[in-house]
């Protein structure tokens, strides 16, 4: 197997769909002995911001001296980036080795009879196999979608569990209403667990405690007030905390020190629980740290950023962040979307900032047609315009713009990603 056969045999198990449920997962792990059971975990759960909270904790980590594995979903321009070792993507070598070794249980499985597990599902189990193999002293694990039927929830007690800002997503399959979709997201906590959340709904908050309660864990609430004298610029994001003083970071937004406070919370969790992790780490982390596709600036003159924002809270961050570093200023904004996503609530919220749209086609089968997405920006600015590819949009935005004005492409990362490249 080579390198391309390895990513085609895992892009080829989208057919098996994505279904909740842990019988397959708990099947194919048990064959490739449990890897799961013999690491510590980080479990991070929630709508938005789960990618840049473990990317700062795994940063601070690493810098602390821990072995620190990092396992994210989706990727931007490479499928490595969503299995790294202490910073570093898995190696195409490692990852044709592993993927070799669990197709050959899969298919042992298969001829037992039992049910082909997913694709979310086969990369979770190759991910335990790798960390355990690898000696990881920590990992930090992002959920898939929600939690309590997520592929990562076969893990035995998280040191910590953490849940993100909870909103209005994947509405189908996790519910219609916040208190059910958090319901679902605080499946991750075990018993006797402790558990981090961000600052939540009043109807969110009652649904964690209530849980909490249940399992008889411990809640850590975080208050992101205790960072103060916050500043925003295009490449650094900088504040104080009231104990370890000044902490700058590249990843960049207005949420982003919501996300911060969820991250030095949790790592405070991890100190109390007997980790060495000095102030000087968790500032060199910080510094450290990296999360493409989130207010990232590709280039200057023109600006140009992109953004992995694809439901209606993600945008509201990216606006907001846009007018604290930009005020009064707007730009041309290249948007695709999927078709079951609130595009009309997005694109509502980006025409505070929008003097043009360029709408596009994501390269998906879930891709809402660009045409029937500007006849929405229609509605909200008088400059639309269509473009049949990624690379024709990004041409034409710069075509459109002189050296000192702003372009932004937002929507889901993997289309960010192909506008990266």
């Amino acid at each position: 197997m080579d390198y391309q056969q390895a990513i085609d045999f895992i892009h080829g198990l989208e057919r098996f769909g994505s279904k909740p449920g842990l019988e397959r997962i708990r099947a194919l792990s048990q064959r490739l002995g449990n890897p799961q059971d013999r690491l510590k975990f980080i479990h991070i759960a929630g709508t938005n911001g789960k990618g840049s909270t473990a990317a700062f904790i795994a940063s601070v980590a690493s810098a602390a001296g821990f072995k620190t594995g990092l396992y994210t979903s989706p990727f931007i321009e490479r499928f490595n980036e969503r299995i790294k070792l202490n910073g570093e993507d898995i190696s195409d070598e490692e990852l044709v080795k592993y993927v070799a070794r669990v197709k050959w249980v899969i298919d042992e499985m298969i001829a037992e009879g039992l049910e082909h597990p997913t694709e979310f599902e086969v990369i979770t189990a190759l991910a335990f196999l790798y960390y355990y193999e690898k000696n990881c002293d920590l990992v930090v694990l992002e959920v898939g979608m929600g939690g309590r039927f997520d592929a990562t929830n076969i893990i035995s007690a998280a040191l910590v569990s953490v849940i993100t800002k909870i909103e209005m997503d994947h509405m189908t399959i996790l519910g219609d209403t916040l208190a059910k979709i958090a319901y679902e997201k605080a499946g991750i906590i075990p018993e006797n667990g402790r558990v981090v959340t961000y600052p939540q709904e009043q109807s969110v908050l009652e649904t964690i405690e209530a849980v909490c309660n249940n399992k008889k864990a411990t809640l850590y609430r975080v208050d992101p007030a205790e960072l103060t004298d916050v500043t925003l610029e295009k490449r650094k994001l900088s504040f104080i905390h009231p104990r370890l003083g000044v902490i700058e970071t590249p990843i960049v937004g207005v949420h982003q020190v919501y996300n911060a406070a969820v991250a030095l919370k949790t790592l405070e969790v991890l100190v109390e629980m007997g980790y060495r992790i000095p102030p000087e780490k968790v500032r060199l982390g910080f510094q450290n740290a990296s999360w493409p596709g989130r207010f990232e600036l590709l280039q200057t003159h023109p600006d140009f950023y992109i953004d992995g924002g694809h439901n209606p809270d993600g945008i509201r961050s990216f606006v907001e962040t846009f007018k604290a570093i930009y005020p009064g200023r707007k730009a041309t904004i290249i948007f695709g979307v999927m078709h079951d996503k609130e595009y009309e609530t997005m694109v509502a919220e980006l025409s505070a900032i929008a003097s043009r749209f360029i709408a596009v086609t994501p390269v998906t089968p879930r891709a809402l047609p660009a045409e029937k997405l500007a006849k929405v920006m229609a509605k909200y600015c008088q400059l639309v315009e269509i473009s049949d590819t990624i690379k024709e949009a990004v041409e034409k935005s710069m075509q459109l713009s002189s050296a000192d004005d702003i372009i932004a492409s937002l929507g889901s990362l993997y289309y960010i990603g192909q506008v990266r490249s």
